[in-house]
């Protein structure tokens, strides 16, 4: 629970950053609903100087990662990386792994400017994009897609080279498989019917010469800001950051964007999926490749999501120890139905997660 002696630390601990002239006071916070893996504060100091800002800090919560690997300092990295890069990433302020400070490791960054994309209706339904005439539509798509591109074509060697881990493998296709399989292995300790199937597809049928490039790792429309216009002015979220085929992160962007619609296609004036590949390609400068094979992927990895949450979810005392919802929920469902296997759909421990999970 973060209290005014945590807070005091933290703006004696910003002052040191460099981020703002001290004496540093809060002059008031927030705390959105957010999920398990990371608690986010949005915080209005004001310095030394009286100068008044906003700022969004990300606290680690230990144990409750989704994604393997993902840490605080792995965010903070990629982000301060693409910020040099000339992408719209909020500017980092600085980041700790001391715990004695907020109580858990924790990054800080500037506000962005901007609104996200509503879920709860889906924002095909309700939200900017439906506001938005047919052109703030387009660019608002548009504008997502070469974010994406811009991101993938950046060289991983120069400012990316820490999320490259040999142990998994070769950078590129072989490394992101082998990250993924450990993922599995950290989330199920028993055979799972579709998640498995599912991998030993894609192992069996893995493209050849795939390029190793720069991952986002979660580019969904969940992760934009958008300005009035309709363009996007802050791409966030970079804890699955990684190296491999760009193809992976269209293909992510693609597959969030049709479980986001909760069965609802694109308002009119949006680029078509035809259109949107071009958009990208020609940003990337190079065509897509196999995106059949990626989406699968992505939605293994949605699966392994879902598989975490669960796991979470049991470990922290919010779910019972006998929920399977890692096993039968919506997203396994359309990964069954992808490899051609056959599942039962009975969502009532889906329906008890979701419901538990949004009352914690």
């Amino acid at each position: 629970m973060i209290d005014k002696e945590n807070l005091d630390r933290f703006c004696t601990w910003l002052s040191t950053q460099g981020a703002v002239v001290a004496p540093c006071q809060v002059a008031g916070f927030e705390r959105p609903k957010t999920g398990f893996s990371a608690e986010t504060l949005m915080i209005a100091v004001t310095d030394g100087a009286g100068v008044s800002r906003e700022i969004i800090v990300r606290i680690d919560r230990p144990g409750k990662a989704l994604f393997l690997d993902a840490s605080i300092e792995r965010q903070a990295r990629m982000m301060q990386g693409l910020v040099a890069h000339g992408a719209p990433v909020p500017a980092v302020l600085g980041w700790t792994d001391d715990i004695s400070i907020l109580g858990a490791p924790f990054l800080v960054m500037e506000r962005a400017p901007g609104i996200s994309l509503p879920q709860h209706p889906s924002y095909h339904v309700a939200g900017p994009l439906i506001d938005h005439d047919h052109a703030g539509r387009d660019r608002a798509w548009r504008s997502c897609l070469t974010t994406i591109a811009q991101i993938n074509r950046m060289d991983w060697r120069s400012d990316f080279a820490f999320l490259h881990d040999p142990s998994y493998g070769e950078a590129g296709l072989d490394h992101y498989l082998g990250w993924v399989r450990a993922w599995r292995d950290s989330v199920l300790d028993e055979h799972h019917p579709i998640i498995d199937p599912a991998l030993d597809r894609l192992e069996a049928n893995r493209p050849s010469d795939m390029p190793a490039e720069l991952l986002w790792g979660d580019s969904n429309p969940g992760n934009f800001l958008f300005g009035p216009d309709g363009a996007v002015t802050a791409a966030l979220d970079f804890e699955a950051a990684a190296i491999g085929p760009a193809e992976i992160d269209l293909a992510w962007w693609f597959v969030l964007d049709d479980m986001l619609a909760a069965g609802n296609s694109l308002p009119e004036g949006m680029p078509d999926k035809a259109a949107q590949i071009a958009i990208y390609e020609a940003e990337l400068g190079r065509p897509v490749r196999d995106l059949a094979y990626f989406e699968l992927l992505g939605a293994v990895r949605m699966s392994l999501v879902m598989a975490a949450s669960v796991r979470v979810g049991i470990r922290s005392g919010v779910l019972p120890p006998e929920n399977r919802a890692n096993i039968v929920n919506p997203v396994s469902l359309m990964l069954a139905e992808m490899i051609d296997i056959d599942m039962a759909d009975d969502l009532g421990d889906y329906m008890q997660m979701v419901t538990l999970m949004n009352e914690r």
